[in-house]
């Protein structure tokens, strides 16, 4: 049975899928179909936002419910994979929105319209947490 570690990168990877995929499936046909200053994107990356936050608190309660018995009679509050999980999970996300930065910077750097640097921070945000998230699963299963 997965501990409350993957549990909750699980919830954050099932999160951001949710969250993301709804944006881009709102916002990319947009762009191939009427001119950029017309494309709605804010208000679709504010429901995004709050799909994501709302998926994750729901996923993380319910995971802390679950798992509360199992860590009570383990007496295991934290242990040095999980530490080790989450340093390397953030590391890779770390890495992942550092290049999102860096995009979105060239964006605004070379005059293209904020719509690309908001739209490239924003989803390599998601992408990051994602990347976060499934390193650290992959780690506590001995993947990686």
């Amino acid at each position: 049975m997965p501990g409350f570690l993957e549990k909750m990168n699980r919830a954050v990877a099932i999160g951001t899928i949710l969250a993301l995929g709804w944006y881009l499936i709102r916002v990319v046909p947009q762009v191939f179909s009427r001119p950029l200053d017309e494309v709605t994107w804010k208000v679709e990356m504010v429901i995004a936002v709050v799909v994501f936050v709302a998926t994750l608190i729901a996923d993380i309660v319910r995971a802390a419910i679950s798992n509360r018995k199992e860590l009570g009679e383990a007496d295991v509050v934290d242990d040095g994979r999980d530490h080790a999980a989450e340093q390397r999970g953030d590391a890779w996300g770390g890495h992942a929105m550092h290049a999102a930065a860096f995009v979105a910077l060239m964006l605004l750097v070379l005059d293209f319209d904020p719509f690309w640097a908001a739209n490239s921070l924003f989803v390599g945000a998601m992408l990051a947490g994602l990347v976060s998230a499934l390193v650290k699963m992959l780690t506590l299963r001995g993947s990686v």
